[in-house]
């Protein structure tokens, strides 16, 4: 049965006025405490843009999808998977959205948790290395939309999130796709939580505004997918 979903405005009013109470509160007295944002990948799905970024032209991914889909048996419910084609050895695909509310122009130290479903076993080996290993989940909280750039003949990430297994100033590095099997025995689908903090803070814009963001960054040079079921981003104000 389909579970009805508010309106997008209400969502969005929702986040807003959530994290604005949570600063009112940080700021009134006390100890500034953090402003707790919980994600639903799948509640949300249609709130999420996808992109993608390093690759040429000659080497630009045929496909880079975000779309809501069921969860593999023995799991239930949905999530939002995050797909795409690596051909230029270092593809990184992501999801972004925003979040309003925060205090315009303040800073915030930035904590991500995810939670994935593991579909991939450790220990197998690919097309310029592993499926598993070679695959790094990042996620961060960005002053400016994430978006692709070009640089030279290049498109490239507009935030330093590091390459491939190098985590970068303004990501948090969550960890890999691999799930709990070995060797590449096949293993039951099942969920692996992951947490991690941003070394940079964030400064909301003027108007308030933040971007939350994760992604795959990809060594292995072929598909890889990625079913995100749900997190939660900790914003402490500085």
């Amino acid at each position: 049965m389909n579970r009805a979903r508010p309106p997008l405005i209400d969502r969005r009013l929702r986040w807003g006025l959530l994290a604005s109470l949570a600063v009112l509160a940080a700021c009134g007295g006390g100890g500034a405490g953090p402003l707790t944002v919980p994600v639903d990948f799948a509640a949300e799905a249609a709130e999420w843009v996808v992109g993608a970024s390093d690759y040429g032209d000659d080497t630009a991914p045929t496909s880079v999808t975000a779309v809501l889909a069921p969860q593999p048996s023995p799991l239930h419910g949905q999530g939002l998977r995050l797909s795409g084609d690596n051909r230029s050895d270092d593809l990184f695909a992501f999801v972004a959205r925003p979040l309003d509310g925060l205090l315009p122009g303040g800073a915030y130290q930035v904590r991500w948790q995810a939670t994935v479903v593991a579909e991939v076993p450790a220990g197998c080996y690919g097309v310029g290395g592993s499926p598993g290993e070679g695959v790094t989940i990042k996620a961060g909280v960005a002053g400016q939309r994430p978006q692709r750039v070009r640089v030279g003949d290049e498109w490239r990430f507009n935030l330093d999130k590091g390459d491939q297994t190098r985590i970068g100033p303004q990501a948090a590095g969550l960890g890999d796709l691999t799930s709990h099997g070995r060797d590449c025995v096949a293993v039951a689908p099942a969920y692996k939580t992951m947490t991690a903090e941003q070394a940079e803070p964030v400064r909301a814009d003027a108007q308030g505004r933040v971007w939350l963001w994760l992604g795959w960054d990809s060594g292995y040079e072929a598909s890889s997918s990625l079913l995100l079921v749900r997190g939660q981003v900790w914003l402490t104000p500085r």
